[in-house]
């Protein structure tokens, strides 16, 4: 059973950035929004001839290629979907023109299969999941932060973040001596990032995939 790995956050604050330290020769990255890396050299790193890129955007075509790699790309150990969102994004806007409230638990459908299949891919293998952030209001205050939906009617039938064992949040430090860049290993300022008892000793570490991959396998080892 793969490990799904949430990673979550407003845009600007890391969370693509943080591919950058994954070795290439181990890693695909599906570009859901068909978005540039935003990192010195991604494009060498990452691209069709390497055959470590890829841009696709249905759940069908994830899918299969969550499959595909599971089955034959044994050299592959991590596989970063970013802006994850943007599946749900793209289909709701493709059927914006229907009718009724099917369509949201279609969509909601159609994520499940992406995560649970992605759950069920060898045991060896990681899958980061990046995604936008969306305040959580109650009587007009912020309480808390989730991963960012298509709104109410497929938050109803589904909750992203429970689907993963670990959810890291992106933090930003505002200091004198300049922005400082974090992911988030469980709650802190409203942001409810999970990870198991122990994994990590900070609740705020580098916003670096390969910290990340590595304290996974030190944990399960």
């Amino acid at each position: 059973m793969a490990l799904l790995v949430g990673i979550i956050g407003p845009s600007g604050e890391g969370k693509s950035t943080s591919i950058r330290t994954l070795d290439p020769k181990e890693t695909l990255i599906i570009g859901v929004a068909g978005k540039e890396l935003p990192f010195k050299g991604a494009s060498k790193m990452y691209n069709l001839e390497n055959k470590n890129y890829v841009e696709i955007s249905t759940s069908k075509e994830i899918v299969e290629t969550l499959k595909n790699i599971s089955e034959k790309g044994t050299h592959i150990k991590n596989i970063v979907i970013d802006d994850i969102q943007y599946v749900m994004g793209f289909e709701f806007m493709k059927r914006a023109s229907e009718i009724g409230y099917t369509k949201f638990s279609q969509i909601g459908q159609n994520m499940f299969s992406i995560l649970s299949n992605a759950r069920g891919l060898r045991k060896d293998l990681k899958v980061f999941c990046l995604g936008h952030s969306e305040p959580v209001e109650d009587g007009g205050e912020i309480v808390s932060y989730k991963m960012k939906t298509i709104g109410k009617m497929l938050d109803n039938n589904i909750n992203l973040e429970g689907l993963f064992t670990i959810c890291l949040y992106t933090y930003v430090d505002e200091g004198k001596s300049g922005s400082e860049y974090f992911f988030l290993t469980n709650r802190f300022k409203k942001r409810p990032a999970k990870s198991p008892m122990g994994m990590f000793e900070e609740v705020q570490i580098p916003n670096d995939l390969k910290h990340v991959s590595d304290k996974i396998d030190e944990y399960y080892s």
